[in-house]
């Protein structure tokens, strides 16, 4: 079974919240909003945080869940006001791709990506005589 329409959208969609947040980290360096050491460590999580569009597009479906469920905690703190360590230009974008992560999850939950998920996971192991 190819890969639906919903999971390419949602792909994508992710590998651009990503990007975006590589992009702002280069303008807050730039900017000298943040140390050396803040910087390697927003590119190395960047990097990490590259593990679920691949885990995504190869069906699997805990990633979809982790994703949703690392997403959500993210925003619930930025809206409690924990913002510490964070500039003006990651909020900004934080709430500016927050119609963009939305998408995401409606993507990765709709009908046609539950069946997907579904249909990719491995057979059960054969039990034992």
């Amino acid at each position: 079974m190819s890969m639906p329409t919903t999971i390419k959208q949602a792909v994508i969609g992710v590998w651009i919240t990503i990007a975006v947040s590589a992009i702002v980290a280069v303008i807050d360096k730039r900017m000298g909003t943040i140390s050396n050491g803040d910087f390697v460590g927003c590119l190395f999580v960047g990097g990490l945080l590259c593990i679920f569009p691949y885990k995504l597009s190869k069906g699997s479906n805990p990633s979809r869940y982790i994703f949703s469920i690392l997403t959500v905690i993210a925003y619930l703190v930025m809206m409690a006001g924990i913002t510490d360590g964070l500039t003006k230009i990651d909020i900004i974008s934080t709430i500016i791709l927050l119609p963009v992560n939305i998408f995401i999850i409606w993507r990765l939950f709709s009908g046609e990506a539950n069946d997907w998920f579904i249909n990719k996971r491995p057979p059960a192991l054969p039990n034992a005589p």
